[in-house]
């Protein structure tokens, strides 16, 4: 049975973090951004993507593989205030084997349950891709109401007006607490200083899209950086509807961002540049006989992260880091839906509760 949480004994002091599933940070660094707090450690047992989080955040010990951790151990030697795990999506996700959640990557899903039943966060930061709706959401919420948690849940392309960035990137964003808690008090305690405080409510599970015809509509997006960009993507290589990923896109780009196909990806860049404060590096690199390929420092900038987060570490080769920018992480877009469910944002996604 499940012990009731003081919603008084909010902490003085900024949030303890413990990072599962953490790849190169951007789930955590949305988290710190909203809530504030420190990472005390993380779990990551792609060695590519943890010497990432290791170069960046040294002082942090890696938990190693979230299958074979002591929680009892990491609650009392850590003491978490805050779980983010952005759990495995390949058998989730549409570019994936779609098979679901009890597949044999994604089900490591169980083992952040189990992290959050030995460690009861105040806050749990979940992410994943949006076809988890109809691939295991149902798996999630009925874990975490065991547990004596509620969930709530929206989906958020990265392509939005409200985040800017210039491609779709579809993904679910849940922020779980313990049942008799007020997840917005928890969020107006943990806010950053300089961030205001405002209200918001929760509506019922939809999905609004904009207009056609309006600004975010006419934005063509480029592909979605994914995973396999690295270890198996070709400039060749379509979609079902016949349209190039990125790989094949960014060989096709001139100068003035328009494809071959005649498609304009200049006004989607272009508003990513004003949000980041960051011009777009060239979508190449001289390849095998000094072919152009995709390059890895124009997927680090698709995904906003500063320059070098991912491509100035040591000893990553370039597969290594498409792989890892595209299991990643856009911080901005997890920021602005996280912000939402605590209520402490004012732009509306569609939103999903469940108790």
């Amino acid at each position: 049975m499940t012990q009731p949480t003081d919603i008084r004994r909010v902490p003085g002091s900024p949030p303890t973090i413990v990072a599962l599933c953490a790849g190169y940070g951007g789930l955590e660094a949305a988290i710190r951004a909203r809530i504030g707090g420190q990472v005390a450690a993380y779990a990551e047992n792609d060695p590519h993507a943890a010497t990432v989080f290791a170069h960046r955040h040294p002082e942090v010990p890696n938990l190693g593989d979230i299958r074979n951790v002591d929680w009892d151990q990491v609650r009392d030697v850590y003491r978490p205030d805050v779980i983010g795990a952005g759990f495995p999506c390949r058998n989730t996700s549409n570019a994936g084997r779609r098979d679901g959640i009890n597949g044999q990557w994604s089900r490591v899903w169980k083992n952040v349950a189990q992290a959050v039943g030995h460690l009861r966060p105040r806050l749990v930061f979940l992410e994943n891709v949006a076809a988890l709706r109809s691939r295991g959401l149902d798996v999630v919420a009925a874990d975490l109401a065991t547990l004596g948690y509620d969930v709530r849940w929206t989906c958020v392309r990265a392509g939005d007006p409200e985040v800017g960035a210039p491609h779709e990137r579809d993904r679910w964003f849940a922020v779980a607490h313990p049942a008799d808690a007020d997840p917005h008090q928890l969020g107006r305690h943990w806010r950053p200083r300089h961030q205001p405080e405002t209200q918001g409510r929760v509506e019922p599970a939809h999905r609004s899209d904009p207009p056609a015809g309006t600004p975010s509509r006419r934005l063509r997006l480029l592909p979605t950086p994914k995973a396999s960009d690295g270890p198996h993507g070709g400039p060749n290589q379509r979609d079902t509807s016949g349209r190039y990923y990125l790989p094949g896109q960014a060989v096709r780009l001139d100068e003035r961002w328009v494809s071959t196909d005649g498609t304009d990806y200049g006004p989607a860049i272009h508003r990513w540049e004003h949000i980041t404060g960051r011009a777009a590096p060239c979508p190449t690199e001289p390849g095998r006989l000094g072919k152009p390929r995709l390059s890895p420092a124009f997927v680090e900038w698709m995904m906003g992260l500063p320059g070098g987060w991912v491509t100035a570490v040591p000893g990553i080769p370039r597969k290594e880091q498409l792989k890892i920018l595209g299991n990643g992480v856009v911080p901005r877009q997890a920021h602005h839906a996280y912000g939402w469910l605590l209520g402490t944002a004012t732009a509306r996604p569609s939103l999903g509760v469940a108790a």
